[in-house]
């Protein structure tokens, strides 16, 4: 199990330059990938995406990556390029009959068009980023495994407390049905004495009001379910939806089980339980 949660960050240097690549992963209900990149890097968006893609099956991850260089990193502006285009701007204003000379202003947005395609710097080292990437999914998935080590103990704690309190509904079930027989039969004594206890009419009635209150098949379907998510705990594939599904499931049932029982005993047990399953819910957020 891993959690949607961590952190991640690698670097690699090649030829003098620095590459640094993290990622932050948040809960999300779905995957998605979301990247910051600098200019020199953002033809390798695709390269990333291929690298970190299958291991974020659910979840949000930021990707940010940098690269630097040394002490022989380029200056910020090339001195040649500005002489070189202010050279050609004027050329071009005097063969055009413009009078005046070529403003900073224009030569500032003119040389920052031109920078951003001639004054690249050396190539990107993909081989280096690649990488880099490798190494901070490496650290991402240790931190995110370690949290999901926390989570598979903290949601079987949660689960066993809520077996139990589904379990001690299971105690009580038979009970209920014969209570609430007996009430009815009470009930029906008091309105009309004359109403004979064999009465056919009378035990097509507690027939169906005892089918109506009956749980039986609402603790089948939890047994089911609980057996399914005690499952899905040591599963290595990424569950997080089938975990969170069969949560709301099982609270779905016990909702079920808390109108139909209509006994005060069952309706303690089922707060309780349904206490436990709301943290348990909370908790399979994370899960990725």
């Amino acid at each position: 199990m891993k959690s949607m949660t961590g952190f991640g960050r690698g670097e690699c240097v090649s030829r003098g330059t620095r590459y640094s690549v993290e990622i932050g992963t948040v809960n999300r209900r779905n995957a998605e990938l979301v990247f910051n990149l600098p200019r020199e890097l953002a033809p390798f968006e695709n390269l990333l995406r291929e690298i970190l893609a299958p291991a974020v099956a659910r979840g949000r991850a930021t990707v940010t990556a940098s690269v630097s260089s040394g002490a022989d990193a380029r200056p910020l502006l090339d001195p040649d390029l500005f002489r070189r285009l202010h050279r050609e701007l004027a050329a071009v204003q005097r063969s055009l009959k413009i009078p005046g000379s070529p403003a900073l202003s224009d030569l500032v947005r003119l040389y920052a068009a031109t920078a951003r395609e001639t004054v690249s710097g050396p190539a990107a080292d993909s081989a280096a980023l690649a990488k880099a990437a490798h190494s901070a999914l490496r650290s991402l998935e240790t931190m995110r495994t370690k949290e999901g080590a926390h989570l598979a103990r903290e949601l079987r704690r949660l689960l066993n407390l809520f077996a139990d309190e589904i379990t001690a509904i299971g105690k009580l079930a038979p009970s209920v049905t014969a209570k609430h027989r007996e009430a009815m039969r009470s009930r029906l004594a008091a309105l009309d004495p004359a109403f004979a206890a064999d009465d056919e009419r009378l035990a097509r009635e507690l027939a169906l009001f005892a089918d109506r209150s009956d749980i039986t098949e609402e603790l089948s379907r939890l047994e089911s379910h609980l057996k399914q998510f005690g499952a899905g705990l040591s599963s290595k594939d990424a569950n997080g939806r089938s975990l969170d599904f069969l949560a709301q499931e099982m609270f779905r049932e016990c909702n079920t089980i808390g109108s139909k029982a209509n006994s005060a005993a069952v309706t303690r047990h089922v707060i309780a339980a349904k206490t436990e399953l709301e943290r348990l819910r909370e908790q399979v957020q994370n899960v990725e």
